[in-house]
């Protein structure tokens, strides 16, 4: 498209925009602005605040709408309706005065705001004329106002909190307000995000002073889209503006053109263009295109000065950044890897020329070989390239997918789709890309491509019901606190009695366990029996506190009785026996631990005992009811304990009567020695012991012992 065809088109854009912008909300009214943080100047409005200054500024379309026909649905406080008084007037001639522009305020004739119109509605009739001024206001624009009562915010400030940021620091928060008018129940609803609400700076949070005049800006027609700006304390009317847009074309080291388009917001009557150190096709039209000069060696600053029917020219700058050398990319026009006797065209985009590794300065090249191919393209700013790699091609490498399983049952079938070539030939004799099969057999398929031919097959079998086995994963039977896992196979689905469906689940408890498994040719009724084992530690103790010497007898309540038995008494003696007795020489507090075992599972109980001191010289003797001599230096010898004793006899008896050691004076000990010096068998022996104490106390003991190697 030539430049001159390009203005024409740009200029009828142009037109649209300006009609978009002139024209009449196709529905009842669009809201175009809210003046969310209004200003309020303590100095000239004594006692205000902010919620009396609040403002909606919205446009009316095709009918006329009186005031009471109107309802706003405020994002905080309620709807108190519209009013038209002396006191509404007041403010509105108060108003009128502060204008040096060539606008003006007026109150909708007779309670009737006209089609078409620009409206401001103010949120109470409170409201400080001098905060929010519209000192340059250019258009006439009806002013209506809400009725007396409520004075307080109805709109949320940010939430980015008193530190100035860059960036939003708030959490997102969406404010919503709803105009309706009432006879057809027609409304615009508008959002806003509280912490995307800008300051006077154009960043993002701040005291008071910094966010007075935050605004929310939405478009119409169609689904309102939202902005931010903030023009200070400025009431939220539309000012004479100009927005400029680059379309096409750019700059670089003195050369280029652009194309430029300014639309002016507001009565435009006519603008210039100025600025650079080139020349403008037409510096009068909005749309003109610039070519650059000597002089525009690094970025442009163009200015158009627009000049309105009503208020001042506006002047606004434009930016052209400098250019920068192409971006090329290769566009291939179908498959890079080639058969034999094949070709692909390659197509340079980006840049103004080009020049490939093969010498030819075409942006188009037909490419019949394979290898790597490159181009440099080459713009006012500079060169870049691109490469891309032309591969060899093969012949179709086949494969059979089906969408089932191979094996079918009775009155089952499968669809097998082939795949990795252009075209394909089945040992069916069909040609299409899937065929369906419900036979048993082996299937054939030839693919075909530009390079050759390949083939694939698949085996079709005959399906079986199925036949499920159970697999478990974990101790049968279970301890206390065991769990295991039972894995079904053999099936393509399952159904537990736990009315589970995977294909394993994990069981804690004793009990059947049964799995039916389904496949397409039927079901089958496996089961799994689960055991296990109740073990639990308790004890009793007689007893459980007293003087040293304290002798304790033990009962042992732990279930099953059938259980093997471990004892701790705490003071560093233990026993294997059911229900032992202890005696504690020495005073303290004893931690007792009893293991119960059975089958591999355990279970533990504990209980304290405690030792008070004896008396000054008291005597006192005992005699453990287990050793075991096995020489690792634990345990190895029977040693009676005494306290204060002044002789001792002992005799230890075997099962068949027979003394076969003698202990004759206290701290002597028994090395589990007969009197001929052989090592007495395992197992149970029998004593009787009598000692007399240095207090004169009597000792008669008798007991038995247990011997374990």
């Amino acid at each position: 498209m030539s430049a001159l065809r390009s203005l024409a088109f740009t200029l009828s854009l142009l037109n649209v925009c300006i009609a978009v912008r002139a024209q009449v909300p196709t529905q009842c009214l669009e809201i175009e602005r809210i003046l969310v943080d209004a200003c309020i100047d303590l100095t000239v409005c004594p006692g205000a605040s902010e919620g009396q200054n609040e403002m909606v500024a919205f446009r009316t379309g095709p009918i006329d709408i009186a005031l009471n026909e109107l309802a706003a649905d405020w994002p905080n406080n309620s709807w108190n309706g519209l009013v038209q008084d002396g006191t509404t007037a007041t403010i509105t001639a108060t108003l009128n005065a502060t204008i040096v522009g060539c606008g003006h305020l007026l109150e909708p004739p007779g309670g009737v705001i006209p089609a078409g119109s620009r409206v401001i509605m103010v949120t109470s009739t409170a409201m400080c004329a001098l905060a929010n001024p519209f000192t340059n206001l250019n258009d006439t624009v009806h002013l209506v106002f809400q009725a007396p009562g409520n004075t307080s915010g109805h709109f949320a400030n940010h939430n980015n909190g008193g530190t100035i940021s860059p960036t939003p620091v708030g959490a997102s928060d969406l404010r919503t307000l709803v105009l309706t008018y009432l006879p057809t129940g027609c409304a615009d609803t508008v959002s806003y995000d509280r912490s995307l609400l800008v300051n006077t700076s154009g960043s993002y949070g701040g005291v008071t002073t910094d966010n007075d005049g935050a605004t929310a800006v939405f478009t119409w027609p169609g689904i309102p889209q939202v902005s931010y700006v903030n023009f200070g304390c400025q009431a939220p009317f539309v000012p004479n503006d100009i927005e400029i847009q680059l379309l096409s074309g750019s700059l670089c080291g003195g050369a280029g053109q652009v194309l430029v388009v300014a639309t002016p917001i507001g009565p435009f009557s006519d603008g210039a263009w100025s600025g650079g150190t080139g020349t403008f096709s037409d510096p009068g039209s909005v749309g003109t295109t610039y070519f650059a000069g000597a002089g525009d060696t690094g970025d442009v600053t163009l200015t158009f000065t627009a000049n309105f029917t009503c208020g001042d020219p506006v002047v606004q700058d434009f930016v052209i950044p400098a250019g920068v050398a192409p971006t090329v990319t290769i566009t291939a026009d179908g498959p890079t890897a080639l058969c034999p006797g094949e070709f692909v065209v390659l197509t340079a985009s980006g840049a103004d020329s080009y020049l490939w590794n093969t010498q030819e300065p075409e942006a188009t090249i037909t490419v019949t070989q394979p290898g790597n191919y490159s181009v440099t393209g080459t713009n006012a700013c500079g060169t870049g390239g691109a490469t891309i790699d032309i591969t060899e091609a093969t012949g179709p490498s086949v494969t059979i997918t089906p969408d089932g399983p191979t094996a079918l049952c009775p009155g089952q079938s499968v669809v097998l789709t082939a795949s990795g070539a252009d075209t394909f030939l089945w040992s069916t004799l069909e040609v299409t890309t899937s065929i369906t099969v419900s036979q048993p057999g082996t299937v054939t398929v030839t693919g075909t491509n530009a390079c050759g031919e390949g083939t694939a097959q698949i085996d079709i079998t005959l399906g079986a019901a199925p036949v499920v086995v159970i697999d478990l994963d974990g101790p049968n039977p279970l301890c206390p606190g065991d769990s295991a896992i039972l894995m079904a196979s053999g099936a393509d689905s399952y159904l537990w009695s736990t009315q589970e469906t995977s294909e394993w689940i994990v069981v804690d408890a004793a009990g059947t366990y049964t799995v039916t498994g389904t496949n397409g040719c039927g079901t089958d009724d496996e089961q799994v029996v689960v055991d296990a084992i109740a073990v639990t530690a308790s004890f009793t103790m007689d007893p459980a506190s007293g003087l040293a010497p304290l002798a304790v007898e033990f009962t042992n309540t732990s279930t099953p009785q059938s259980a093997t038995f471990s004892w701790a008494f705490g003071d560093g003696a233990q026993s294997m026996l059911a229900s032992p007795a202890h005696t504690y020489l020495d005073a303290g507090t004893y931690t007792v631990l009893l293991v119960a075992t059975d089958q591999g599972c355990f279970s533990s109980a504990t209980a304290t005992i405690t030792v008070d001191g004896i008396a000054p010289d008291t005597s006192g003797v005992s005699v453990p009811n287990i050793f075991t001599p096995n020489g690792d230096g634990v345990n190895d010898v029977l040693a009676p304990l005494t306290v204060n004793i002044a002789s001792m006899d002992m005799e230890i008896i075997n099962r068949w009567g027979q003394v076969v050691a003698r202990l004759q004076w206290p701290r002597q000990v028994w090395d589990a020695r007969t009197f001929a010096g052989e090592p007495a068998p395992d197992g149970t022996y029998f004593y009787v012991l009598k000692a007399l104490g240095k207090d004169g106390r009597a000792h008669e003991l008798k007991g038995t012992i247990t011997l374990v190697r």
